[in-house]
């Protein structure tokens, strides 16, 4: 057994003296860096679901606040003027009723497309936004197949959202009674 080892051993003592290695190493790497290619595609293309899992969210998210921020502004409106604002710093700076309100934190860009919201105006008010994106979503929505398709707007308890309030009835003012002595006074 002590003579096929020493012999063995001498061969390859012979081979690698002589730079006879045949490349095995050389393929093994080739090997390893293919396989380790594959698996880091795999993984990008995760990464990539996941960020657009997170946009998605995140579009949601901006959605709901701005959809609130409009029920809440028609929510505050005073008697007789429009449930609707005129511009994006009315939800941000609400002074109608003599006292700051502030509907909306900040003015939130689509996390779609990065820019700004794409408007539903009724009667030059703002009621909805919803995104200009033609991309499709990842989580399917109620009956929207693209991003645009989901408006996001303040609904009431029927579903609508009124642009203008309703005006209040007229205060009945008691007509002046005449005064036995030549005037008029009220009662």
């Amino acid at each position: 057994m002590c003579a096929v080892a020493r012999k063995g051993e001498g061969w390859m003592a012979r081979r690698m003296a002589t730079g006879e290695t045949r490349g095995f190493s050389y393929l093994m790497l080739l090997g390893w860096v293919a396989v380790g290619g594959v698996m880091l595609s795999a993984l990008g293309r995760q990464w990539l679901i996941e960020g657009r899992r997170e946009q998605e969210a995140e579009w949601r998210f901006r959605g709901q606040q701005i959809s609130q921020a409009l029920a809440h502004y028609a929510a505050a409106t005073p008697v007789g003027q429009p449930t609707a604002p005129d511009r994006w710093q009315d939800l941000l700076d609400d002074r109608r009723s003599g006292r700051t309100l502030r509907h909306l934190r900040a003015l939130m860009p689509d996390p779609i497309t990065r820019g700004p919201w794409a408007e539903v105006r009724e009667q030059g008010r703002l009621v909805g936004v919803y995104s200009p994106s033609e991309a499709v979503p990842l989580k399917a929505m109620d009956d929207a197949a693209r991003y645009r398709d989901r408006v996001f707007m303040a609904q009431g308890p029927d579903g609508a959202v009124p642009v203008t309030a309703p005006v209040a009835a007229p205060i009945k003012v008691p007509a002046p009674a005449p005064d036995p002595a030549g005037g008029t006074r009220n009662r």
